[in-house]
């Protein structure tokens, strides 16, 4: 029987290899491509969360928009380095404002 995971984290570097440590799977990836290709098949093998680095979700909108209105996967992006763009707090932010009709930040 295979092991279904419902938590993955998909980076381009190290840094997401700790997360092993916990029991999260992680996907070091080399393009924006192979990123695309693993969250696609993650979503068909009803992966719950998928969190992506920052710089690979900002490099794959379609994959990320293709899977908004769905239940499952829910995609987050992850900063991974110090230099965070912010892009997961303007997510949050977003995410807040559509809920419940107003910007509170």
């Amino acid at each position: 029987m295979k092991e279904r995971n419902d938590i993955a984290i998909i980076g381009g570097d190290d840094a997401v290899v700790l997360f092993n440590a916990v029991g999260i799977k992680t996907h070091i990836v080399k393009s924006p491509f192979e990123a695309e290709k693993i969250v696609a098949r993650l979503a068909q093998e009803r992966c719950r969360i998928i969190f992506l680095a920052e710089d690979i979700y900002e490099a794959v909108p379609e994959t990320v928009e293709k899977y908004q209105y769905s239940p499952f996967p829910i995609i987050i992006p992850l900063p991974t380095k110090t230099d965070s763009k912010g892009v997961g707090l303007e997510k949050i932010k977003d995410n807040v404002e559509k809920a419940i009709g107003i910007n509170i930040f």
